[in-house]
């Protein structure tokens, strides 16, 4: 993949990365129980990058579909950090780039999606 690429996948990836957590924490204030109070006051006074290690054990994330995707984007992002960005994690191949042009998060070649299904 060119640099120019790349760096256009990680600018998108960023920008939905800071848009989730907004929307994560919206969706947090609208469920408004105690849990969902304390993890709030909890991910406000931690560092952005931490907050799907602090979050995944204090919530059900089928509850909340923006912490889906924040996993997924943050995924992403880790991977470009390491050289692994656009290589499928079952196969290692790598994930066709239409595939990326729709969601720069994806994490799996064509081919192994079709065989979860």
């Amino acid at each position: 993949m060119n640099e120019n690429l790349k760096n256009h996948y990680q600018v998108k990836l960023q920008t939905e990365l800071d848009q989730i957590r907004h929307e994560f924490l919206a969706d947090l204030k609208q469920a408004s129980n105690h849990v969902t109070e304390a993890l709030i006051d909890t991910l406000q006074s931690s560092p952005p990058h931490e907050w799907v290690d602090i979050a995944t054990d204090r919530i059900c994330p089928g509850q909340f579909p923006n912490f889906e995707r924040l996993v997924k984007v943050e995924a992403a992002i880790c991977q470009m950090d390491i050289g692994q960005f656009g290589y499928c994690c079952d196969c290692e191949k790598k994930i066709e780039d239409t595939l990326l042009a729709t969601d720069p998060a994806a994490q799996r070649c064509l081919e192994c999606v079709a065989k979860q299904k």
